[in-house]
């Protein structure tokens, strides 16, 4: 007999995480994401507008056969056309405007549609809405007037005021239903440069909505050094007067195929980069002179250092102690890097906010380092995407982080995630080019480790009894470090103390333990050098599948899958990567449980399972009344070949074999009465 399992949603699991229904209890550890000052806006009426007007080159020649038209009857809007004119001068100031045509053809494109927003960054940039209006089937046109335009600093700014130059329009579109056509024309205008006679963008054609005609106009000074890099569609390029203009023309007659063949991650670009950087050693140098004045140890650093330090001796102590003030006190504003300014703020000031993003925080941690003598770079890094090293641009980073030069080593860390002790970055951040930054020294692109400083470990520990009616009580042990003990950590650092029964309690059911759970036991949440250690005791009435109309009862031992089971029918399709195992270390699943006297049954076969790349073992046994189990994986590689792509398949198969084993345990058999005549 096997144990029921519902797949979860995304069928390719990967044992990075055990279970990910623990994603949801978890505070999100992910550092800031891609940044839309950077980026092209999504090309619909809703993006971000931009650009300038510049005389259009002659367009693609048509294809010679008409493209077959797009099923677009379940869709709740079509973009029928977007055009985006970018105009740079040679001083860094430029526009950029985009034009707009979709059309609504559900309630969901209504509600899409119904607010426009703009973000931009009030001190050196202006939007300009030069029209949003509806045209009805009849013809009827509904402008929307200036008064639904309202211009206010973005959310982030309630919670962090320190970002108040980043302003948001929002247009409430008038009269807008089903069958209409929304039009608008947005113009970005950049009016002070980040860096004078520097700029740089990234643009992505649209691959997930249907477009019918997406085209991008790019006017740039003939004579300004610009490295212009397509990935896949190459532009027409002509001069005139003294300007350089590219044109691309795209569309995408169909959203992807959720069955075919996956696109590469790290092969992935960005379909237009612009920049005019010669080197990483110049992006280098312009971040670094950013940081210079921000650094300055003043009167409050240099006491906030010296508290934080008090009685240490070493370096390492000193390190430990201001990292994890910074990391776990100073409250993390997400906003991308990018978004808003480049400049960080003074450390004095995101010392007396107590907050800060990622580049704030930091400037303060590596203000505070310097104040007792040590040394901290910035290092600027792209969280979702591998760096295109032909391209010097900012515009490829979305996040900072730091990097210690210490005893000979090289020590990374990331103050964002609070919960990550030094050394340590999150999956999304490792085994990435990135740009270390030393001061007064020529930056370089260094690669970040590919796995955690230590192996992680995960143990759990579940001993129980069960009852001659079914009720199991029973006690639970867990024992986590490295990414499964971070989200941990970060989730009941996230929630009060008087609700950790609670989330004590979702835990276990994301387990697959359908019991009460009490009296929970939690290790002092913010000693992010030390394994997090949690423990509570559990109660479940009628265990497992248990029926008092059945005399024997199919069980299995209260225990957890490992998190890369694979059942039955669920379809798995071949990634363009080599599929991802998270860091290397070892899982290890205790259970024992005691069945009422007398009670007999025979456990499952013990298993092995190896490979290169991971190891999986199970042992059973029944003694002296006792049902008792380990089960051990043992990732040895963060990433499978993918030319085992098969061999994965079938370990993962054979893990959810063993997994949803059920037992047949039975009672003692009545003794039986004869009469001898």
């Amino acid at each position: 007999m096997r144990r029921t399992f519902v797949p979860p949603m995304d069928s390719f699991v990967s044992f990075r995480h055990r279970g990910l229904a623990l994603l949801a209890l978890a505070v999100s550890l992910c550092g800031p994401l891609s940044s839309a000052a950077q980026q092209n806006p999504a090309p619909a009426p809703a993006a971000p507008a931009p650009a300038a007007a510049a005389p259009k080159p002659p367009s693609l020649a048509p294809p010679t056969t008409a493209p077959k038209p797009p099923d677009t009857s379940k869709e709740g809007l079509v973009i029928e056309k977007v055009s985006t004119r970018i105009r740079m001068e040679a001083d860094g100031t430029g526009t950029r405007q985009t034009t707009a045509r979709s059309r609504i053809l559900a309630d969901s494109g209504v509600k899409q549609m119904a607010v426009l927003t703009f973000t931009y960054t009030a001190s050196n940039q202006q939007v300009d809405i030069g029209y949003v209006r509806v045209i009805k089937p009849d013809g009827t046109v509904v402008v929307t007037p200036d008064y639904n335009v309202q211009d206010m600093p973005a959310d982030v700014t309630r919670s962090a005021p320190m970002y108040s130059d980043i302003h948001q329009k929002h247009v409430a579109v008038k009269g807008l239903g089903v069958g209409d056509i929304l039009e608008s024309q947005i113009t970005l205008r950049t009016l002070k440069p980040e860096v004078p006679g520097q700029f740089w963008m990234d643009y992505s054609f649209e691959k997930n909505l249907i477009i019918l005609d997406e085209q991008l106009d790019l006017d740039l000074p003939a004579d300004k050094a610009v490295t212009v890099a397509s990935a896949d569609l190459q532009p027409t390029v002509t001069t005139a007067a003294g300007r350089k203009l590219y044109h691309w023309a795209s569309s995408n007659l169909a959203r992807p195929d959720p069955d075919g063949p996956p696109q590469s991650a790290k092969r992935w670009k960005p379909s237009v980069q612009i920049t005019t950087f010669a080197s990483w050693q110049q992006v280098g140098a312009w971040y670094g002179s950013l940081q210079k004045e921000p650094l300055t140890v003043t009167p409050a650093i240099q006491a906030k250092a010296a508290a934080l330090t008090k009685g240490l001796t070493t370096d390492q102590d000193k390190l430990r102690a201001i990292f994890n003030d910074v990391a776990l006190h100073i409250h993390y504003v997400g906003l991308e890097f990018g978004i808003g300014r480049y400049q960080p703020h003074p450390a004095d000031d995101v010392l007396s906010n107590q907050y800060g993003d990622c580049k704030d925080k930091h400037t303060l941690l590596a203000s505070l380092l310097k104040a007792v003598g040590i040394e901290a770079w910035p290092v600027l890094i792209p969280s979702r995407r591998e760096l295109d090293p032909a391209t010097p641009s900012p515009a490829q980073f979305d996040h900072v982080i730091t990097l210690v030069p210490l005893g000979g080593k090289l020590l990374w860390m990331d103050s964002t995630e609070e919960v990550a002790p030094i050394g340590v970055l999150i999956g999304l951040l490792r085994d990435k080019q990135a740009l270390a930054i030393p001061p007064g020294k020529p930056a370089y692109l260094e690669r970040t480790p590919a796995d955690l400083p230590s192996p992680r470990s995960v143990d759990i520990k579940m001993e129980g009894k069960l009852s001659d009616q079914g009720l199991f009580t029973g006690h639970l042990d867990e024992t986590t470090d490295g990414d499964v003990g971070m989200l941990f950590r970060a989730a009941f650092r996230g929630v009060p103390q008087s609700q950790w029964k609670e989330l004590m309690q979702r835990i276990a059911r994301s387990e697959n333990f359908g019991g009460e759970v009490s009296n929970p036991q939690v290790s002092e949440v913010e000693q992010v050098g030390q394994p997090f250690v949690f423990s509570f005791d559990y109660t479940r009435e009628k265990y497992y599948q248990w029926s008092d109309k059945d005399t024997s009862h199919w069980v299995s031992l209260p225990m957890p899958p490992m998190g890369g089971e694979l059942a039955p029918g669920v379809k798995e399709i071949k990634p363009a990567d080599d599929p991802d195992l998270g860091s290397t270390g070892k899982t290890t699943y205790h259970s024992s449980m005691q069945l009422p006297p007398g009670w007999t049954m025979l456990p499952p076969r013990d298993i092995d399972l190896s490979e290169d790349w991971l190891e999986y073992h199970a042992k059973y046994s029944f003694k002296d009344g006792a049902f008792t189990a380990d089960r051990v994986a043992l990732v040895k590689k963060t990433k499978v070949p993918l030319d085992q792509w098969d061999k994965y398949l079938a370990l993962r198969r054979a893990m959810f074999e063993d997994w949803s084993h059920e037992t047949l345990i039975s009672p003692p058999k009545p003794p039986s009465h004869h009469k001898f005549f």
